[in-house]
């Protein structure tokens, strides 16, 4: 079964209420009012419950009895007042496995949404001329051989027989109804006659309208038809015989797909046309010329299609309609015309093999997935007139190393994630974007950069950057610092992003003027990545402690990240011991205050109770440049100034410190010169030990 068909009935599988459905004739028209009217409260006579709802009217609202054959009741009684049965409401018999007959009498006006709904059982229905409206799901996985819809009908809902596999039998004998909606008979395997009347009014046929029919082999279309959805009659394996009113102007995807009478049509460099629109392309192959005077190639048209290698679209062309070539797995090559304004969701999504494909200058929009996973794409042109890529839109793509094109006075919408995943992007305007000089690092297209991909980790460039940028830091760091031990490397590295960063309130401070912070602001991607503080200068707490990573990796430093429920910071282990640094915390503007700086889980117990620095899990980057979460602790029980490494601060470390000052050498095997550097300064002198004392004295 079709997804869209399982997403409806999971849909109305999690309906638990039953909702009221009348229908209400007005002034020449005719609808189906759920919850419109305020009803009395429902009343049970026998195995019927009621609603009275006018003065004179009712419908059934449930029904508890175990009868096999069944008549509907005509009236009722209602607080001493006669009142007509004029309709079933939603699910008033909802799985009932006992019924085999209903006899609808006449008057009824309606039948609501899932009425009948997986009556598995019940096999014969009588339904009366006056009926006007049958609802969604009504007759949905009943047992039912044979059935006529009377003729005036007005309303008719989606799926209302769907998977009725006992069904052999349609007659729609409706002359008001225009419009059939989607999934009416998807599943009737059984379904061989569907009928439509010779005075029949409908011009639409909605998309899986027959789905999977398999064992339906004619049909006879209104003479009024313009409109056939996707999937109207895919899966229709029996069907041989079909007439094609000359009024059709549209066919949606894969209408026709796997039937004898598709099979049994001429063919057009591959395709199926008639009425000079195009109904079919499941039969195309190789190279694909799409005929001059097409003017649009419906939604999924050509999807799945394993057999295409190149499309050449017509200049006549003007729509291209949702998934028309999604999945088409040998496709290489499109030409495109000038003509086309959009490239639609998903329009190649899954092209694996595409590699070529030039956009015209004046495509506006270019859609949701529209290229996902077109990993074998290498270059994509902006056009001229482009305004706005959706989401998704070259996600995974790869391969994909250069947007050429961009222009610098356009103002672009792009969503984050349209090139989420492009890993081998390095190039605009075939320009590398990331460029380091010296110390220096240079970003081509600046502000489109910073525009456009400051919420994103998984682009080329960004990673190139945030590389380059950590190298250059670190080397020069480095270089003007060689006798820099590792604890000293870091100490500066975190003083480094302190001068560098703020966080992102503070930015919008800056940048806006004032305090009128937007509620989501700490959460916006942008904050949140390793690029946040190196690329942009602002980050919250996650954004600081990945930049502050990879600087560390950068350095040769071992180190992680660590998060609490609402906090992120890093731990390094040097020395045979972990330490916790928290440079977010530690941010005093333009300079770091260094008290979160290599710190003990106790001391920083003791420095926040607030539960903010509870560690709960590890952050650990991933091969793809994405970050996953691991259930892991880190415990950091070594205070600096802990020299015997006993998790406790006394007069021992204070006696093992002063001996090492005097004599030069480690007084035990256990002695750990880290931790007696409390300046750290790099040396282990008097200056040590007198602030191990005064710490004591406070511990």
């Amino acid at each position: 079964m079709k997804a869209s068909v399982k997403k409806a009935i999971a849909f109305a599988l999690t309906l638990l209420g039953v909702s009221v459905c009348i229908f209400a004739p007005n002034a020449d028209k005719s609808a189906l009012f759920c919850n419109s009217i305020v009803a009395e409260a429902a009343t049970t006579v026998g195995d019927f419950t009621f609603t009275r709802r006018s003065t004179n009217i009712a419908t059934i609202t449930y029904y508890t009895g175990t009868s096999s054959r069944i008549t509907l009741p005509t009236t009722v009684t209602i607080n001493g007042i006669q009142c007509k049965v004029t309709g079933i409401d939603d699910y008033a018999f909802r799985n009932n496995t006992s019924i085999k007959s209903v006899v609808i009498p006449y008057g009824y006006h309606s039948i609501g949404s899932g009425a009948f709904y997986y009556c598995t059982n019940l096999t014969n229905v009588y339904v009366p001329s006056s009926l006007a409206a049958i609802g969604d799901y009504a007759f949905y996985s009943t047992g039912i051989k044979s059935f006529t819809i009377p003729s005036n009908v007005k309303i008719l809902g989606e799926y209302t027989f769907a998977n009725c596999s006992k069904l052999t039998t349609a007659n729609i004998r409706t002359t008001i109804l225009t419009n059939m909606k989607e999934g009416m008979f998807s599943g009737c395997t059984s379904l061989r006659t569907l009928k439509f009347s010779s005075d029949s009014k409908i011009t639409s046929l909605g998309k899986e309208l027959a789905y999977g029919c398999s064992s339906l082999t004619n049909v006879t279309l209104p003479s009024d038809l313009t409109s056939i959805g996707a999937s109207a009659f895919e899966g229709c394996s029996s069907l041989s015989v079909l007439n094609f009113p000359e009024t059709v102007s549209f066919v949606g995807g894969n209408a026709f797909k796997d039937t004898l009478w598709i099979n049994n049509q001429s063919l057009t460099n591959g395709i199926v046309i008639r009425n000079g629109i195009i109904i079919d392309g499941t039969r195309a192959y190789g190279t694909i010329v799409i005929p001059h005077g097409i003017t649009n190639i419906p939604a999924s048209m050509f999807s799945d299609n394993d057999n295409i290698t190149k499309v050449v679209l017509p200049d006549t062309l003007s729509f291209i309609g949702e998934r028309a070539f999604q999945s088409c797995s040998s496709l290489i090559s499109v030409e495109m015309p000038d003509s086309i304004v959009e490239i639609p969701d998903y329009c190649f999504n899954n092209c694996t093999k595409l590699s070529s494909i030039r956009l015209p200058e004046r495509v506006i929009n270019i859609g949701r997935c529209s290229f996902n996973m077109c990993t074998s794409l290498k270059t994509i042109n902006f056009p001229n007139y482009l305004r706005t890529i959706m989401s998704s839109a070259f996600l995974n793509c790869t391969a994909l190393e250069n947007i050429t094109n961009v222009l610098d006075y356009k103002n672009y919408n792009i969503a984050d994630n349209a090139f989420k995943g492009c890993t081998a992007l390095r190039k605009i305007n075939g320009t590398r974007v990331a460029a380091r000089s010296g110390y220096e690092v240079t970003v081509y297209k600046e502000k489109f950069v910073k525009q456009h991909f400051s919420g994103i980790e998984e682009v080329g460039f960004i990673q190139d950057f945030v590389d380059l940028k950590c190298n250059a830091v670190v080397d020069k760091i480095k270089a003007e610092n060689p006798q820099y031990n590792s604890v000293q490397l870091a100490r500066a590295l975190e003083n480094w992003l302190c001068a560098n960063g703020c966080s992102a309130r503070e930015k919008w401070k800056a940048d806006k003027g004032n305090t009128n912070y937007p509620a989501d602001l700490d959460y916006r991607a942008e904050y949140h990545l390793e690029s946040s503080v190196l690329l942009n200068g602002a980050g919250v707490c996650e954004g600081w402690a990945k930049a502050y990573n990879r600087l560390l990796d950068k350095a040769g430093i071992v180190s992680e990240i660590v998060v609490s429920s609402d906090h992120s910071w890093n731990v390094i282990y040097t020395g045979g011991k972990w330490f916790n640094i928290d440079p977010y915390w530690d941010d005093r503007g333009s300079y770091s205050g260094y008290k979160w700086f290599m710190v003990s889980d106790a001391e920083m117990y003791k420095m926040d109770n607030s539960g903010s620095h509870e560690k709960v899990y590890v952050k650990r980057k991933n091969q793809d440049n994405t970050y996953s979460d691991q259930r892991e602790i880190i415990p950091c029980t070594t205070p600096m100034g802990d020299v015997n490494i006993d998790k406790v601060l006394d007069d021992t470390d204070l006696n093992w410190l002063q001996s090492y000052i005097n004599t030069g050498r480690n007084p035990d095997k256990w002695f750990n010169q880290i931790c007696a550097d409390m300046n750290f300064d790099g040396k282990i002198d008097q200056n040590d030990l007198d602030l191990l004392r005064t710490k004591i004295a406070d511990y």
